[in-house]
């Protein structure tokens, strides 16, 4: 977590030494799109890991099922583990010499120069100053919403659906998933570039509806076809409605993938215009507190059915998107008094 939270300042602060006023609600875009590519990647290579494992994790299958006759959940060996670990690794490795070989010199007119300028100590006090400053407070519901939403969608709900054991013959609900977030996230990531070239400030409200509506409507879905006690243990239970499918999956995955590209879009840009003396300790502080969502709700996880996490995150949502609606208002009232 402390290594993404630097990696996220480091993002931020690159952005906005590269982006003018009009046009870093399109780069942040951009950069979300490309980097969202990596949700395809991961997902051949789920796919061809489990590909070249089937036969092996298939035998160990019907083994088990013979001898406790009832369906396991879905379980990876330690080839798999390895193999997706070593894979992933090297991934790492490529972005890290592709981030450090970017140029740095800022452009003309950026918002942010990348020039130091004070003490480690100034810098310091600015970032404690920042903390507590009325714009990140009213931020901080959309802050922490994206630290447990995220966390319910790359964990809670992955360890779900891992947990049902209706979904054991699923071999390739692993590689799916992420498919079709990367398809959400990157189609609506283009989509709002095109807007935010059109209408300023799309980025912003109209971007925050968005993504609060299809977070709740993912949420809703997970609701009606998941076990209430799948996140907890391995279970049997019947979902409210229906069960998981990869089109079930495939739509899950694609409405969250959309929400998550709205709600991130909209915390990268208000962290670049509502502190504009102070935009490298806000994009530090926003992780901060998304860190704090996470780590409440992976402490909290253990005795957590599923249905508190689906109501519970989607009125955190609602909470969310009325205070940052207040913050982009006035960010929007103080540009225009700057003009």
């Amino acid at each position: 977590m402390r290594d993404t939270m630097v990696y996220y300042q480091g993002h931020g602060g690159y952005l906005t030494s590269h982006s003018t006023r009009k046009t870093i609600e399109s780069n942040i875009n951009i950069a979300w799109c490309v980097g969202c590519i990596c949700l395809l990647l991961s997902s051949g290579i789920l796919a061809t890991v489990t590909h070249m494992t089937l036969d092996s994790r298939e035998i160990m299958q019907n083994l088990k099922n013979s001898t406790e006759f009832e369906p396991v959940e879905r379980r990876f060996s330690d080839l798999e583990i390895k193999l997706l670990f070593g894979v992933f690794l090297g991934a790492s490795v490529l972005g890290i010499v592709n981030f450090i070989s970017c140029p740095g010199k800022d452009v003309t007119n950026c918002i942010q120069e990348t020039k130091k300028k004070g003490t480690f100590m100034e810098g310091f006090k600015q970032t404690c100053s920042a903390l507590t400053s009325k714009s990140m407070l009213q931020l901080f519901p959309l802050f922490t919403v994206l630290g447990t939403s995220s966390s319910f969608w790359l964990s809670i709900f992955t360890t779900a659906m891992n947990f049902t054991a209706a979904n054991s013959n699923l071999t390739y609900l692993a590689a799916i998933y992420p498919l079709s977030v990367g398809v959400g996230e990157i189609g609506t990531a283009l989509f709002i570039t095109q807007m935010s070239r059109r209408f300023k400030d799309f980025s912003l409200q109209p971007t925050m509806l968005i993504g609060a509506i299809f977070s709740i409507l993912g949420f809703g879905l997970v609701h009606v076809s998941t076990p209430y006690d799948a996140p907890m243990r391995p279970t049997q239970e019947v979902p409210l409605l229906f069960g998981h499918s990869y089109l079930v999956i495939s739509v899950i995955g694609v409405i969250v993938g959309i929400g998550d590209c709205c709600l991130n879009s909209c915390r990268s840009v208000i962290c670049a215009l509502a502190m504009p003396d102070r935009r490298a300790q806000a994009f530090s502080i926003s992780k901060l507190y998304q860190a704090l969502g996470s780590c409440v709700l992976f402490f909290a996880s253990p005795i957590i059915p599923l249905y508190v996490y689906t109501i519970g995150v989607s009125i955190h949502l609602i909470i969310a998107n009325v205070f940052f609606n207040i913050t982009a208002r006035r960010t929007q009232t103080m540009e225009k008094d700057m003009q």
